[in-house]
């Protein structure tokens, strides 16, 4: 409990950092602690942020939600709504959706792509907490390539 805590309190802080952020519409990127962050925020304080360290192996390329000032509860599922598509992703026991395993990575790439591409997002938490979030913007902060996942940080050469 006591690592998840400290976790969420560094980047709770590291999302109030001014971080020579560009921002386009309502979406923002930034540059901190040798992440990139490509973030938005709804007009109820909500949050939908895309953290990519290029060489950080664990939680380094992953996706942070907050909705009524928290993450996901750890260990249930998040369902992502992109365009009308329902995505049903898990969330690890820091209440992050990681990238470290193979559907993981698969998946983040999928929602990066959709993230560009899409009209619409919006939350659901499994304890029915839920948010709306522009991706007016989206397509010129979030760049073409995607993000190395953890996944693929971790088997690089295998």
């Amino acid at each position: 409990m006591k690592t998840f805590t400290t976790i969420y309190f560094l980047l709770a802080t590291l999302l109030c950092l001014p971080a020579g952020a560009e921002t386009v519409e309502k979406w923002s990127s930034g540059e901190v602690n040798g992440f990139t962050r490509f973030w938005t925020t709804n007009n109820q304080g909500a949050n939908f942020v895309v953290w990519c360290h290029p060489q950080r192996k664990v939680n380094g390329t992953l996706l942070h939600i907050v909705i009524e000032g928290k993450t996901p509860p750890p260990d249930t599922r998040v369902k992502l709504i992109l365009d009308q598509e329902v995505l049903d992703l898990p969330v690890n026991k820091q209440g992050y959706i990681s990238s470290e395993c193979a559907t993981c990575a698969d998946s983040f790439d999928y929602v990066w792509h959709k993230l560009r591409s899409s009209r619409s997002l919006a939350v659901k938490f499994q304890d029915e907490r839920y948010a709306g979030f522009s991706l007016r913007g989206a397509r010129q902060i979030i760049p073409g390539p995607v993000c190395p996942t953890d996944w693929e940080k971790r088997n690089a050469g295998s």
